[in-house]
């Protein structure tokens, strides 16, 4: 029984001695970087509010309903930035203004049940000091569909057709905004201005 208490005793101090009691101090831990910020024009944008307005003589597309398509296509594009856009009324505390001006709208028969829409757009988006962040002067969108044969020659008058068309023209102008985001992360310059 004493060889055992003996041999644990020894066991516990060669333990000791090579271990913890008579090796130097630790090297410091360091915390590991954090990951760098890549800083784009939303920098700083939590809420955005949207003011469509529509200047084009046919009057076709109808500026609040616009105004909520691009703020739901803002919302749905941008989850990872946490930006949240809102049009009129709901919007209060916004940090920045993005203002979109129909300037024309036209549709052309392409083929037989096809159409092909021209609308012509300008945008902003601007921090509530005046300072413009992006913008696009005279953008020209050409956005094809379908229509049910027999249905009216005035696609005008066919709500659900202008309803995705006015989807498609937001989903168009939030991918420019964004990708101008994007260039300017990948070469640190803006050209869109």
């Amino acid at each position: 029984m004493v060889k055992k208490k003996l041999l644990t005793l020894v066991a516990v101090m060669g333990i000791l001695a090579c271990g913890a009691c008579f090796m130097g101090p630790l090297p410091e831990r360091t915390p590991p970087p954090a990951p760098p910020t890549i800083h784009g024009m939303f920098d700083g944008i939590q809420k955005i509010r949207v003011e469509v307005e529509n200047t084009s003589p046919s009057h076709h597309f109808d500026s609040d309903a616009l105004a909520q398509k691009i703020a739901d296509t803002i919302n749905e594009q941008s989850w990872k930035l946490k930006i949240n856009a809102h049009v009129g009324k709901q919007a209060e505390g916004e940090d920045a203004v993005l203002v979109v001006t129909i300037l024309s709208e036209t549709a052309e028969p392409a083929k037989s049940g096809r159409v092909r829409f021209l609308i012509k757009d300008s945008a902003k988006l601007m921090k509530l000091q005046s300072v413009l962040l992006w913008g696009e002067t005279d953008a020209e969108n050409s956005i094809g569909h379908y229509f049910a044969k027999g249905a009216s020659t005035d696609v005008w008058t066919l709500p659900v057709l202008v309803d995705a068309v006015g989807k498609e023209l937001s989903i168009n102008l939030v991918n420019r905004m964004m990708s101008a985001d994007r260039s300017e992360n990948l070469t640190g310059t803006r050209t869109d201005r």
